[in-house]
């Protein structure tokens, strides 16, 4: 709701100033998933770009992978993080490394076991993750190729 507000606020700042706000080209929609429970998001930025992330709440333990695409950065930001009460833990991902979902998942164990989850809680926690991330994968090239996009009409601007 509160970003829905600022979009009118900005919208309706432009149109008294005598300009119209510029429409994102090929805006790609929000999205929210679960898929064999993990949650799969896609979201816009209001400063242009896109966020895909997948998480999961098993009890006191979080975990998430961020994807995020934003205009004139070198490739995707990528973050995986762990909590679990007073244990957390992350790892970025290299900017132009894409993840095959086995990679994925050993990072997410590897830092669980760092903080003391027992293997087979580990196990359950992570079942699923191959499908959830397949579409967070998907979502994410539709969301690099909008960014990119938006870039491409922000640099012909005028011309």
């Amino acid at each position: 709701m509160t970003r829905l507000v600022l979009r009118c606020v900005a919208a309706a700042s432009l149109l008294l100033a005598g300009t119209a706000p510029a429409a994102r080209p090929n805006p790609v929609p929000d999205r929210h998933r679960a898929v064999a429970g993990w949650t799969v998001e896609r979201h816009s930025e209001d400063d242009g770009g896109y966020v895909v992330a997948l998480r999961r709440e098993a009890g006191t333990i979080h975990l998430r992978y961020t994807a995020a695409f934003w205009r004139g950065n070198d490739g995707r930001i990528q973050s995986i993080m762990v909590e679990r009460g007073d244990c957390g833990n992350g790892d970025e991902v290299g900017r132009h490394v894409l993840l095959r979902a086995p990679a994925l998942r050993a990072r997410f164990a590897r830092i669980l076991a760092e903080c003391a989850v027992p293997t087979a809680r580990i196990a359950a926690i992570l079942r699923g993750i191959e499908p959830a991330y397949a579409l967070a994968l998907a979502w994410s090239r539709e969301a690099e190729s909008a960014t990119a996009a938006e870039a491409a009409a922000i640099a012909n601007y005028g011309r």
